[in-house]
């Protein structure tokens, strides 16, 4: 990824603070729409791409997974995750790996130690992704591991909603820039009343066809509705305006056999 070590800084340096983003309406409906997105999963075990803190990880763990192995670029990020494990008084349910998923796996961690696993989460990577080789190794690295048939829960954001406005669903997108290589945008990601800052990015062919890449590993592909959510179904004026011009989707695929 350009520039690993800079997105590295940004995620420690936003680590500590990072759980804020949970309080803003938009962050309450990512967690409800990733709770269904994990189905009931005794004794599977899932990998965690750009898994952070570990929230992902303790969905599927709350599922009935058996195992997690989380990978991040951010050191500082999962050892927030590894602190909150050991105040809960659990130590193994969840490994930590430092690397970068924008590149390949197999050239940075002992990949003889990972999987197969039955479910991959890809939570918040793709919009990282400056390029389109860099989205192809993540979607690369995603299918990798799974097994036949496995299950891809990932993300998407789109930076040009109009119900991103004012920060009224929490955040705000600023500063847009052209790519170099003219495959999309920089943009600032911005958490509202708060000190989180993320470098962002939007490449054209992610935006406009999230499936473009992803479709040479994987298939079946499905959005999860908004209206599911207990937080949206309990204000739909509140949700009037992101149900027309959404800004956060979470989808689903399985391994292309």
């Amino acid at each position: 990824m350009s520039g690993t070590s800079a997105l590295q800084n940004n995620y420690d340096d936003n680590a500590r603070a990072y759980n804020q983003f949970l309080a803003t309406p938009l962050g309450t409906l990512e967690a409800q729409l990733f709770e269904l997105c994990i189905p009931p999963c005794k004794d599977c075990d899932v990998l965690d791409l750009g898994g952070g803190t570990g929230l992902g990880a303790r969905d599927a763990i709350n599922a009935g997974a058996r195992h997690v192995d989380v990978i991040d670029i951010s050191p500082e990020m999962m050892r927030q995750g590894q602190d909150y494990e050991r105040s809960i008084g659990r130590s193994d349910a969840i490994d930590w790996h430092q690397a970068d998923v924008s590149q390949s796996l197999d050239r940075q961690l002992d990949v003889g130690r990972l999987g197969p696993y039955d479910m991959v989460i890809a939570n918040g990577i793709f919009d990282h992704a400056q390029s389109k080789a860099e989205l192809r190794a993540m979607w690369a690295n995603a299918a990798r591991f799974l097994k036949p048939g496995g299950r891809v829960v990932a993300n998407r954001n789109d930076p040009f909603s109009q119900a991103v406005g004012d920060g009224v669903y929490g955040v705000k997108f600023t500063d847009f820039e052209r790519l170099e290589n003219d495959e999309g945008w920089r943009y600032t990601y911005r958490v509202v009343d708060t000190d989180l800052v993320f470098e962002s990015y939007a490449l054209d062919c992610y935006v406009n066809d999230h499936t473009e890449v992803a479709r040479e590993f994987c298939e079946d592909f499905e959005t999860v509705r908004w209206e599911k959510t207990a937080v949206v179904r309990s204000d739909m004026a509140f949700w009037a305006t992101y149900l027309q011009h959404p800004i956060l989707y979470i989808f689903t695929a399985t391994k292309r056999s």
